[in-house]
């Protein structure tokens, strides 16, 4: 049986490098096998085979094409006859090699990178529907996958980062969001909309009415015309929080429904240090419960080893408002660059406008001036 290294000559007038190139890849796959496994084989054998390789090793110090060819046929029939068994097939190497790309293509999505794809308009403008991103499983150290847990942790989230994470309420799924506020900081949120933290108004200056709100979340023609139930015009406007800066959105019918001061003068900070859970999933359900906020209202001081998060459009976003706290274990990473944007709603027959060409690329986040 001859091996696709060692296999037949295919004539002997042959360039002198493309013989050595040969003599070379023979002695390596020789050695190589003897390495693993010279213990189990033969001594008469090994002999044989070493003198098959010392003599293909001497043909290499001249410029004898003929010569190393008739060495490498000899160290041929005597790899075949002894060595055969320990030798990989060529389906086997392919095998080993897409098995290898496959278990380094893992190990890179499990730990270092990952791709993500935004299902809801919880995060415009920031994100649309359709949106391919990376996120960077990196940023604040190793987790362990399925555990939920960080073996090791270099960084914390920061306030305005944009994160993956493990929703708590359900850990089949990974939900988008913007932290807010960090570890032992007070939050408030206002009917209106406005998030105070540490008693710090997030300041949010109008931009104008969102007229393109169907270029991040397509929906069909049937639908109603107002992109958010109950109807009314969306408002953007400029944002900073921590070192980032984006948008966020607010229905028009919510704006001055009541001020910020109003909304939480007078209301004592709650903490949660002293509960079990962080969160109001209901028990073997997986679903948040409204009723829960009976139990517990705004401000709340967020516990350690969590964070509070919520989504860009405002009025349109599930999320710690809702269901409480993300912990830490449960952050995948941070989100870095769209990649591919793809509108749905475009039609097939000119498949080059389903590609929002002027998002690929964008970075997740704009660091303040």
């Amino acid at each position: 049986m001859s091996h696709p290294v060692l296999g037949p000559i295919l004539g002997p007038v042959v360039r002198l490098g493309k013989a050595k190139k040969r003599a070379k890849l023979a002695i390596r796959e020789c050695e190589d096998i003897l390495a693993r496994h010279g213990a189990r084989i033969d001594p008469a054998a090994k002999g044989e085979v070493d003198a098959a390789l010392e003599a293909v090793k001497v043909t290499l110090l001249g410029r004898d094409v003929l010569a190393i060819y008739d060495a490498l046929k000899a160290l041929d029939a005597a790899g075949n006859r002894h060595l055969g068994k320990y030798k990989k097939s060529s389906w086997r190497e392919v095998f080993e090699s897409v098995g290898v790309a496959v278990l380094i293509a893992l190990a890179l999505r499990t730990f270092v990178v990952e791709a993500f794809t935004i299902p809801s308009g919880s995060m415009i403008p920031t994100l649309a529907v359709g949106d391919f991103l990376f996120v960077n499983k990196l940023s604040y150290g190793v987790r362990i996958p399925f555990a939920d847990k960080m073996v090791t942790q270099w960084d914390s989230p920061g306030q305005g980062d944009v994160i993956v994470f493990v929703f708590p309420c359900d850990t089949s799924v990974d939900y988008i969001k913007r932290v807010v506020a960090l570890p032992g900081q007070s939050i408030d949120i206002a009917r209106d909309g406005v998030v105070t933290v540490d008693g710090q108004v997030m300041g949010e200056l109008p931009v104008g009415a969102m007229a393109d709100y169907r270029d991040f979340e397509p929906r069909p023609d049937s639908a109603a015309e107002s992109p958010v139930s109950p109807g009314g015009e969306i408002y953007k406007f400029d944002a900073r929080l921590g070192e980032q800066r984006f948008q966020t959105l607010h229905k028009a019918d919510a704006l001055g429904a009541a001020s910020w001061s109003e909304f939480v003068a007078g209301r004592a900070t709650q903490s949660w240090e002293s509960r079990n859970r962080k969160q109001y999933c209901s028990d073997g359900t997986g679903a948040f419960t409204e009723a829960a906020f009976l139990d517990i209202r705004l401000p709340w001081k967020v516990p350690e080893g969590h964070v509070f998060v919520m989504g860009d459009n405002r009025d349109n976003s599930l999320d710690s408002r809702f269901w409480g706290f993300v912990p830490m274990g449960n952050i995948k990473g941070k989100a870095m660059f769209i990649w591919l944007s793809w509108d749905s709603s475009k039609a097939w027959s000119r498949p080059w406008e389903k590609i929002r060409w002027h998002r690929l690329g964008q970075a997740v986040h704009r660091t303040s001036d």
